[in-house]
């Protein structure tokens, strides 16, 4: 691929992730650091011509003339709009018109969108009345309790185990061969996977938890859905991420071989932070949260480059068509 299309990619990925006009300055500020990351000499360049509309993803899909590039920009933004969640009235009218100006017909586009759809609803959390993110304590994220399981505020007294290592570190394992898989698709069935783990340990600590309650989880480690998504995709498709970008999932690693290691380390330490989290009864204040959550980090990296093997196995053992099944968790144990 060269260089250019790298480049007419990243734009309309970028397009996409920002076409959602309901992100937060946070999340908008998340997505051009990724981009000012990727290894193209003029990435900082193109974030800021397309934030001022100086460069628009029409005259990008223009610079691509094969079937395969034309494709594959189809697919990283279906993969950006659908990252937290089923495309919205917005997202839809950009990926209808990305498709017209890229040339595609409905037997290309068609599939695409159904598997998009298909893994951003597979198994979609429960909804409940949600508080936002305060302070710390005991409230700082909401949670319901479960009238069937020992309040987390008494489980060592009442002999609840922590939640297996084996179940973390096997979830862990499966979201990093998804990394593996050439198709783009396989970065967005990553997402479920990391949130129902999440949901997964709550639950063992007697928390229902919700779906906005779990992405506001993953957010305070720094694991926004679509922003995450955005960082697979450039792994590997658009040049890579070159540079350190402080505060985000890279912590200072740079992409290549590191990859695999990288969703295993982010996987298995939003587990373990979980675990931490939900085992003593929801106690850590958010600022806590987020320091133990680099801690975690650097260490299950280095976990990740250690079962490298392990990760290849796993990947080896998947096929595209096991993806919306990995999403409704029935392939994650």
């Amino acid at each position: 691929m060269t260089k250019n299309e790298q480049e007419s990619l990243a734009v309309i990925a970028l397009s996409a992730a920002l076409i959602d006009g309901s992100k937060s300055e946070a999340e908008r500020a998340e997505v051009r650091q990724i981009f000012e990351n990727l290894d193209l000499p003029s990435a900082s360049g193109l974030t800021q011509q397309v934030l001022y509309k100086k460069l628009t993803w029409e005259s990008a899909a223009d610079y691509l003339t094969t079937a395969e590039s034309r494709q594959l920009a189809f697919e990283l933004a279906v993969c950006v709009c659908e990252a937290d969640g089923l495309r919205n009235q917005e997202e839809s009218k950009f990926l209808s018109a990305l498709s017209s100006r890229l040339k595609l017909g409905e037997s290309v586009v068609n599939p695409v969108l159904a598997q998009g759809d298909a893994l951003a609803t597979a198994a979609p959390l429960p909804q409940a009345n949600h508080q936002p993110v305060s302070g710390g304590g005991d409230s700082s994220l909401s949670a319901t309790r479960s009238e069937a399981v020992p309040s987390p505020g008494v489980a060592q007294s009442l002999g609840v185990a922590a939640m297996p290592e084996s179940s973390i570190r096997n979830t862990a394992i499966l979201a990093g061969a998804l990394e593996l898989l050439p198709q783009s698709m396989a970065t967005l069935a990553i997402l479920p996977v990391q949130t129902h783990l999440v949901y997964r340990v709550g639950k063992h600590y007697g928390y229902s938890l919700d779906g906005s309650h779990v992405k506001e989880f993953l957010a305070v480690g720094g694991l926004g859905l679509a922003s995450q998504a955005l960082e697979g995709l450039a792994r590997k498709f658009l040049g890579g991420l070159a540079k350190k970008a402080g505060g985000s999932l890279l912590g200072g690693m740079v992409s290549g071989a590191t990859g695999p290691a990288m969703t295993f380390g982010t996987t298995y330490a939003m587990g373990k932070l979980a675990d931490l989290y939900y085992g003593q009864g929801r106690k850590l204040p958010l600022d806590q949260l987020r320091t133990t959550f680099q801690g975690l980090l650097g260490q299950a990296q280095g976990l990740g480059q250690t079962l490298l093997p392990q990760i290849q196995a796993r990947s080896r053992s998947l096929s595209p068509f096991d993806l919306t099944k990995i999403a409704q968790g029935s392939l994650q144990q």
